[in-house]
């Protein structure tokens, strides 16, 4: 539960039930911290003491109500972090994020509510729309993160135009970064660079086959244009969410590439210099919150193919009870990605 501003805690709370015929009640056999979750964490959106907290997590169906026609009791699904209706405009155009209904699991009365995955139990609605079938005899590790920044990764370098030529950059290489360095690979790139500070980070990219740049040792314009003969990535992904890294990410585009921004913003601004955007040609893009409902299957297959491989970004594996040491973990960055099991 959300304690206030930097706290967590583990609390006995009453378990969820049915509440519109649409739900399921899934018990959540494997859960994550997120790099969204710590934005809650740290106040950058309301949420209040006892708030429920997490929006990635796998497990087993329990229960259903009536209306739900794809689940049973036994099932094994994935979550997805985002609540969607799966009927109106938007859903239906496969632009899932953008639903009328939109809410988010465990982000507070700012998100619709709802209640977190890291947790025993969970209520999903929309159970037909908002869940998705874990293949037989693959480990709930591997589909964990299927939910969202899995798939955010592959979604955000799906939208960027990668041709098979294109040397792609990727800045950021946290747990987002570290599958859009992944998903660039899928679709395609010539080759991926891998932009980030952090020397542990950037190993875990190369160990997936990425070229890795360290930020503040070496200078990202010129390292860059050094491996592209002087003009810039074709393709760059800015997987971070903050304004330098946006910065870093229009600087390092070639005259007539594109930025395909990946990280979450919530109040932060950015000056533009219109005019020279306007002058190198750039194809700036926004891949806003991703759609994952229209994603997912194709990412899961990726990864059931061993295109995608999600175990290397977890450093740490904790019970439920330990989750505030988790937070602490990831939030000083000691850890890649933090899994909690109930």
């Amino acid at each position: 539960m959300f304690e206030g501003v930097g706290a967590v805690a583990v609390r006995e709370v009453a378990d969820p039930s049915i509440e519109d015929q649409g739900d399921a009640i899934v018990r959540v056999t494997t859960s994550a911290i997120c790099g969204s979750d710590l934005h809650f964490f740290h106040g950058k959106a309301p949420m209040s003491p006892g708030d429920g907290i997490g929006h990635e997590g796998v497990g087993v169906v329990e229960e259903v109500g009536s209306e739900v026609r794809r689940f049973r009791h036994g099932d094994r699904v994935v979550i997805a972090f985002d609540i969607v209706c799966g009927d109106c405009w938007f859903c239906r155009r496969g632009q899932t994020s953008l639903c009328e209904d939109f809410r988010n699991l465990g982000a507070g009365p700012f998100a619709g509510g709802l209640g977190g995955v890291q947790a025993e139990r969970v209520r999903v609605p929309f159970a037909d729309t908002n869940l998705l079938g874990i293949p037989d005899g693959m480990e709930d590790e591997r589909a964990l993160f299927v939910g969202d920044i899995l798939t955010t990764g592959y979604y955000g370098a799906a939208i960027a135009g990668i041709g098979p030529t294109d040397t792609v950059a990727v800045v950021g290489v946290g747990p987002v970064g570290f599958f859009c360095v992944q998903g660039a690979q899928v679709h395609g790139a010539k080759e991926v660079l891998a932009l980030d500070p952090d020397h542990e980070r950037l190993a875990l990219a190369e160990k997936m086959g990425a070229v890795p740049i360290e930020v503040g040792t070496d200078q990202p314009r010129a390292a860059v244009e050094r491996v592209t003969d002087g003009r810039g990535a074709d393709v760059v992904i800015e997987a971070v969410g903050h304004p330098a890294a946006y910065e870093t990410a229009t600087r390092i585009v070639r005259r007539g590439g594109r930025v395909c921004v990946v990280g979450m913003y919530v109040t932060e601004k950015a000056e533009i210099p219109l005019g020279i955007y306007w002058s190198r040609a750039l194809d700036i893009r926004f891949a806003g919150i991703c759609p994952v409902h229209a994603w997912w299957e194709e990412a899961l297959n990726a990864v059931r193919a061993g295109k995608i491989d999600p175990l290397p970004i977890i450093s740490h594996r904790l019970a439920l009870a330990d989750a505030a040491r988790g937070y602490e973990l990831f939030d000083s960055k000691e850890a890649t990605k933090v899994v909690l099991t109930p």
